[in-house]
C-alpha cells in the first residue's frame, strides 16, 4: 500500500502559522513536532479550506509555543475513494497521539512513547510483576514478552495497575495499555492487559502464587526498566508441573538481553538514527575536585508548603540538592550513615528505575562542601536539582491520593508526608522557577 513507501521527512510542509501556504488538494496530512514526531495524521478533499478552521487548530498553536509544529501532507487527488482506508493506515503505523486525545484537552507536552512505557514498567515492577519470558516468534503474532502480576485467592493488585494504566493512557502518547480481557468479579475481577513499542509485544496476566517465585528470581531489564523474572530453571519447573503448559509456551524463553535497548548516545554523535536508540544529551556533571579540596558553594533555602529545601548553588550556575535534604524528604531521616544505608547504591537503583535515561552513567561521590558565608563544612552527595525532582516525582502515592493529585483537588493535610507534598506541588511547578523569582 501507499503507506509502506512514504518518507514523511521528503515531504512538502508549511510551518502550522503559515497555514494559509497550503495547497488546494485532497491529501494526507502530517502534524509533527521539532523532532519529526508525528502527533496527528488526518485526511481532507481540501487542504488549505480544511485548515482555516480546523477544530484542533488552537490546541495546536499553544503546543507550538514549545516546539515548531509543522503540517506535511501527500497529495491523493487521484485517491479520494480510499482516503479514509489510507488515513487509517497511516495512523495505525505511526500511532499519533493526538488522534487519540479529545480536542479541548490542551497540549502541553507529549510523552514519548518510549517514556510512557517505561513509566509503565516501574509503576509495576513496584507491585511485584515478574518477567515470565520472551516469545520471539509467535503464529500471527508480534515478538511478545511475557509479564505476571500477583494475584492472592480473590486479592490482588489489579485495580491499582488499572489506575496506573488509566493515568498512563490519559498522556498525549502513542503508547496505549489495552484490557483485553477480564475475569468475573466473582473470581477477583482481574484484567489482562496488553501494549506494543516498536513491533513487540508486551502482555500482563494475573497469576496465582507468583509470591513463590520471587525468592528464587533472576533480575533482568525491559526497556532499560529493572522487574524480577523467571529463571530457565523455574520456566522448566513449571512445564513439567503444570500440565498442558508445554505446547502453549513451546517457543517461551527465559527472558537474557533487553528486547528493547535502551542506549545513552551523545547528541554529536554521527552514528545512524535507530528506533531502538533513544538519543539523549548526557547530563553535564561537576569535575571532581582534587584530594584535599573543598567545593565553594552558597546556598538558598525555599519553602514549599511547609516543606524546607535547600538548594546549593555552584559557580557555573548549577543548582544541586545535597542528598541529606533528599532523604529526609523521602524517609524523614536527616542525616542517613553512608555505609550502612549504602548511600551511592541506593542513589544508582533510584536514578537506574526513573522514567528517562537522562541520567544514566551519572556518577556519585562524597565530596567536602564548604559555605563561605555560614562558615559551615559538610560531606554530600550533590543531586542535580532536575534530577532531585524526578527523584520525587518518581515516588508516586498511587490510588485515590495520586488521582486527587492529577485531578487539581489535593489539599495538604497535617499527617501528609514531606514527599506527598512535594509531589503534589511538583506535579504543576519547578523548583527552578522558585530560585528566578527571589533572585530577581
Amino acid at each position: 500500500m501507499l503507506s509502506g513507501n512514504i518518507k514523511i521527512s521528503e515531504l512538502p510542509s508549511v510551518y502550522l502559522l503559515e497555514k494559509h501556504k497550503l495547497p488546494s488538494c485532497a491529501a494526507i496530512y502530517f502534524v509533527s513536532d521539532s523532532n519529526g514526531q508525528i502527533i496527528y495524521i488526518g485526511r481532507t478533499v481540501n487542504l488549505v479550506e480544511r485548515w482555516r478552521e480546523h477544530h484542533r487548530f488552537n490546541q495546536l498553536k499553544r503546543f507550538n509555543r514549545k516546539t515548531r509544529v509543522t503540517i506535511s501532507w501527500i497529495s491523493c487527488s487521484n485517491e479520494i475513494k480510499i482516503l479514509s482506508q489510507l488515513e487509517n493506515e497511516f495512523i495505525n503505523l505511526y500511532k499519533p497521539p493526538l488522534n487519540w486525545s479529545k480536542v479541548v484537552t490542551p497540549v502541553r507536552k507529549i510523552t514519548p512513547a518510549l517514556t510512557a512505557l517505561q513509566q509503565s514498567l516501574y509503576q509495576l515492577s513496584k507491585f511485584n510483576t515478574m518477567i515470565f519470558g520472551f516469545d520471539p516468534i509467535a503464529d500471527e503474532e508480534p515478538p511478545t514478552i511475557y509479564l505476571l502480576y500477583p494475584v492472592y485467592g480473590l486479592r490482588g493488585v489489579s485495580g491499582s495497575i488499572r489506575s496506573t494504566f488509566k493515568n498512563i493512557n490519559k498522556k498525549a502518547s502513542s503508547l496505549k495499555w489495552k484490557e483485553y480481557q477480564t475475569t468475573p468479579k466473582s473470581g477477583g475481577k482481574f484484567g489482562y492487559w496488553e501494549t506494543e513499542y516498536n513491533g513487540i509485544r508486551i502482555d500482563l496476566s494475573p497469576f496465582q502464587g507468583l509470591v513463590h517465585f520471587m525468592n528464587d528470581s533472576v533480575c533482568r531489564t525491559v526497556a532499560g526498566v529493572e522487574l524480577m523474572a523467571f529463571s530457565h530453571e523455574q520456566i522448566e519447573t513449571l512445564i513439567q508441573n503444570v500440565p498442558n503448559l508445554e505446547e502453549d509456551i513451546s517457543d517461551l524463553g527465559g527472558l537474557e538481553d533487553d528486547p528493547i535497548p535502551v542506549e545513552l548516545v551523545n547528541k554529536y554523535s554521527n552514528q545512524e538514527n535507530s528506533k531502538d536508540i533513544v538519543k539523549v544529551e548526557p547530563w553535564e556533571e561537576l569535575e571532581p575536585m582534587p584530594e584535599g579540596f573543598s567545593r565553594a558553594m552558597t546556598r538558598q533555602f525555599l519553602y514549599v508548603d511547609g516543606v524546607e529545601i535547600e538548594v546549593c548553588h555552584n559557580t557555573n550556575g548549577k543548582n544541586f540538592i545535597r542528598h541529606n535534604v533528599y532523604w529526609w524528604i523521602m524517609y524523614g531521616r536527616k542525616n542517613p550513615d553512608p555505609v550502612r544505608e549504602c548511600i551511592v547504591k541506593n542513589l544508582e537503583d533510584c536514578v537506574e528505575r526513573l522514567p528517562t535515561i537522562k541520567w544514566c552513567g551519572y556518577k556519585f561521590r562524597f565530596e567536602t562542601i564548604i559555605f563561605n558565608e555560614d562558615d559551615v563544612e559538610v560531606e554530600s552527595v550533590l543531586l542535580p536539582l532536575e534530577m532531585f525532582e524526578h527523584l520525587i516525582l518518581q515516588a508516586n502515592p498511587g490510588g485515590k491520593l495520586l488521582e486527587e493529585i492529577q485531578s487539581g483537588e489535593y489539599k495538604s493535610k497535617p499527617n501528609d508526608t514531606a514527599s506527598i507534598k512535594l509531589f503534589a506541588w511538583l506535579q504543576h511547578n519547578s523548583l527552578s522557577s522558585l530560585l528566578q523569582t527571589n533572585n530577581s
